[in-house]
């Protein structure tokens, strides 16, 4: 590759849209920072991968699935998330174990679900121990974050997927740009609702400490701000990633301010909302959006209760995260986030 990223190039990884890009790219006014830093990642990644070679790529760390030999691996994901996603992210690496075996990877996925912080530093100190690299989901607070500056101060690389944490405290951050994720629910249902006159919104997070939520909770509002001032915001609720807690704090919201036109989970804890919507008479009324397809959204998305959910591969995020802790434990210089796209899906693109 020769030259400068293209526009699709970026626009492909940071989900960003051409006129956004092309101001960040031209140092105009009215860019977010955290935009600008986004675009300027994903052309060091892009730059970096060229400066690679294509043939260096297909025996590198950033090509860890193709034939041939590699040195021997092993990687360790701790995974402090909701236990429906937890379930559906290994069982993804358990489909991908043959292919990473070829490539002298192992891969264990270590389940913090419902884990203390202490907890899941104590786990993220035993994958140090044990394994070369550490994948990482997990809110981004001070003993887990100690923990992972020990691992690198260590020698073991370390990436965080899905949700990030302070920026010395991990090589790399992979998934998808979560303040984008975020503008893409409000759009959804901003463009579903711009023609009411007053429609009612809420958003469901687990805890701000993951700054995941936050990110999408920031995108959703700012933007719901921007293009769609006619619809109200009315609260933040706490589920906690925990269906009960979910549906209690669901539940109570709807007694405080009425039925809900349309709710917008960033969190897990999807079987309670449904339930707190099923008893109100709202399922299927009230307009849904959340994130990740797994064994309790896809049913719900199926009968119509979901209206979209926001995804990524899991495929390519645990293949990208590996790379990139196989490329910082080669020594290789690290970029800061390796952004992957963003899935919309309705009952109707499933497959």
């Amino acid at each position: 590759m020769k030259g400068r990223p293209t526009l699709k190039q970026l626009m492909e990884i940071t989900q960003l849209s051409r006129a956004t890009i092309d101001r960040a790219l031209n140092d105009r006014p009215g860019v977010h920072p955290r935009t600008r830093s986004a675009v300027e990642a994903a052309i060091r990644q892009i730059e970096l991968s060229a400066a690679n070679g294509e043939a260096a790529l297909a025996n590198d760390a950033f090509a860890p699935f193709t034939s041939g030999a590699a040195a021997p691996f092993r990687a360790r994901f701790v995974i402090q998330a909701g236990d429906a996603f937890t379930a559906e992210l290994a069982r993804t690496a358990e489909a991908l174990a043959p292919a990473l075996a070829q490539q002298g990877v192992t891969l264990d996925i270590v389940d913090c679900v419902g884990a203390s912080e202490e907890a899941v530093a104590q786990r993220v100190r035993e994958a140090a121990e044990q394994a070369d690299g550490i994948g990482i989901i997990c809110t981004n607070t001070p003993a887990i974050t100690a923990a992972l500056r020990e691992g690198m101060a260590a020698g073991k690389s370390v990436v965080t997927m899905i949700t990030d944490v302070d920026a010395d405290a991990r090589h790399t951050y992979v998934g998808v740009n979560n303040r984008a994720a975020g503008q893409a629910a409000a759009h959804l249902i901003g463009r579903h609702l711009e023609t009411r006159p007053a429609p009612s919104v809420a958003v469901v997070v687990a805890t701000f400490s993951y700054t995941c939520h936050e990110d999408r909770e920031i995108g959703f509002r700012s933007l719901l701000r921007q293009r769609f001032p006619n619809v109200n915001l009315v609260e933040v609720i706490k589920g906690a990633d925990s269906g009960a807690a979910t549906y209690e704090a669901t539940r109570r919201c709807m007694e405080t301010h009425g039925a809900l036109d349309g709710i917008y989970n960033v969190a897990g804890g999807n079987e309670g909302l449904a339930q707190a919507l099923e008893e109100r008479g709202l399922a299927g009324k009230t307009l849904y959006v959340t994130h990740e397809v797994n064994r309790v959204t896809e049913p719900l998305l199926r009968a119509d209760v979901i209206d979209y959910l926001l995804s990524q591969d899991l495929r390519l995020l645990i293949e990208t995260a590996i790379a990139h802790l196989r490329s910082a434990a080669n020594g290789k210089t690290s970029t800061p986030q390796a952004l992957i796209p963003i899935e919309t899906w309705s009952r109707y693109s499933l497959y």
